[in-house]
């Protein structure tokens, strides 16, 4: 069988990261050997179209979207999107289930006490991680969704003519495109995969190659944006390029260097203070591996900060290796350069759900 022939034979999905900077469309043919990347496109927002996880702009998001899909597929219905930040709450739990009980009324149950939101204001869901039958206990994720922050996100998808397909989280994401990195042996030890997005930094905990939980830190690419601006009187649009490398030749790099050292050591205090909380429910004091994921990742001199900082190695992730692709897809862009920014997107679209 042709590779023609093995594409029309499987199915696809179309992962839609949706950021408070940019959106991200990922659209995979699912083989039987792998992954075939059909269709890929990112498209940055308008400064103030989602600010944390509250949109702004309706207008000007739905013609972002539907103009990034007509570039990528005009044929995209179906996507998959996820949530992160303050509407969306994620967490690992046991409970003690009885025989004969009804577990999904008991979690759920439970659940809706343990939430910080109001139960009446929440989408509640779960999955069973792990089962004791020698003690009927049950290791339970539970992710809790305020209903107006993600009800706001689905309508305005449909007013774009998608049809949300599947409703993800973001750390569970970056999980699926870490296990496809590991070729689905992530192996023993701490993983801490790191996705700096605009405003919005996630830590997650993978332990002995299985999530373990997630953290959000404030420190992202945008507060190194704004201490650049600030520490040099530049722009915005001038700040940006200069954390990915692009500054002009003029500029002062030892202020550039001890500014983004400055925002860098802000976010490790961040990954300190999230690791305190995973170390006190693991016997775990070291961090064997970070994965860079996100635009953030490709902050000039951060992966190697962070390498000193926190002793430990650090990457950055860089799953279109792990896909097949023609490689005229991406034209004259390197596709190594934007890699960890699909990270989420590529995590979304490995959901598989037929488009």
């Amino acid at each position: 069988m042709n590779l023609l022939q093995k594409l029309r034979a499987e199915q696809s999905s179309v992962g839609l990261d949706i950021g408070n900077h940019s959106l991200k469309l990922v659209k995979i043919r699912h083989l039987k050997d792998g992954y075939f990347l059909e269709a890929t496109g990112i498209k940055e927002l308008a400064p103030g179209t989602i600010e944390g996880s509250e949109i702004k702009d309706r207008e000007a998001l739905i013609e972002a979207i539907t103009t990034l899909i007509n570039q990528c597929d005009p044929s995209i219905v179906e996507v998959v999107i996820s949530m992160s930040g303050h509407g969306i709450i994620s967490d690992k739990c046991t409970f003690k289930i009885e025989p004969g009980e009804n577990a999904e009324e008991l979690i759920l149950w439970e659940a809706g006490q343990r939430s910080p939101f109001d139960v009446d204001d929440i989408t509640l869901d779960y999955r069973i991680l792990n089962r004791n039958p020698d003690t009927n206990e049950a290791e339970v994720m539970l992710v809790a969704a305020k209903n107006q922050i993600m009800q706001n996100f689905i309508d305005l998808l449909y007013e774009a003519g998608c049809k949300p397909a599947v409703v993800d989280v973001d750390a569970f994401a970056i999980n699926n495109c870490y296990s496809l990195e590991s070729q689905g042996q992530p192996g023993a030890g701490v993983v801490m995969l790191l996705n700096i997005g605009h405003d919005l930094t996630n830590v997650t905990f993978v332990k002995d190659g299985l999530y373990h939980s997630t953290r959000d830190i404030s420190t992202a690419g945008d507060f190194f944006s704004k201490t650049i601006q600030r520490n040099l009187g530049v722009s915005a649009q001038e700040a940006f390029a200069i954390i990915k490398g692009n500054a002009d030749e003029s500029m002062d790099k030892s202020v550039i260097q001890q500014s983004i050292e400055y925002a860098a050591e802000e976010l490790s205090s961040g990954i300190d203070l999230a690791f305190s909380y995973f170390k006190s429910s693991e016997k775990n004091d070291v961090i064997d591996k970070i994965v860079l994921c996100g635009g953030g990742a490709y902050i000039t001199g951060l992966a190697e900060f962070l390498e000193h900082r926190h002793e430990t190695a650090v990457r950055i992730s860089n799953p279109l290796t792990h896909l097949q692709y023609d490689p005229d897809l991406f034209g004259s862009v390197d596709p190594q350069k934007i890699s960890a920014l699909l990270c989420v997107a590529i995590g979304l679209a490995l959901r598989k759900v037929s488009v």
